[in-house]
């Protein structure tokens, strides 16, 4: 997942379908299942409350000569 300053989020081409084969797990162990804006916001505030291992800065591109 990347998050963009301007106030976007970018998640990768198969985010549904990945969450689908999560539920299709968690539904068979019985437990609750994750919504596409929920998860995220897990993700998020996890990612928050642990920012020294979580937050990463993206490279500087290189730009061709």
């Amino acid at each position: 997942m990347r998050i963009v300053v301007e106030k976007y989020i970018i998640l990768p081409w198969n985010y549904s379908d990945k969450l689908a084969v999560m539920n299709n797990i968690i539904d068979s162990t019985g437990g609750e299942r994750l919504d596409f804006v929920g998860y995220i916001d897990d993700i998020w505030k996890y990612a928050i409350e642990n920012s020294d291992d979580c937050l990463k800065t993206a490279q500087k591109p290189n730009r061709k000569s």
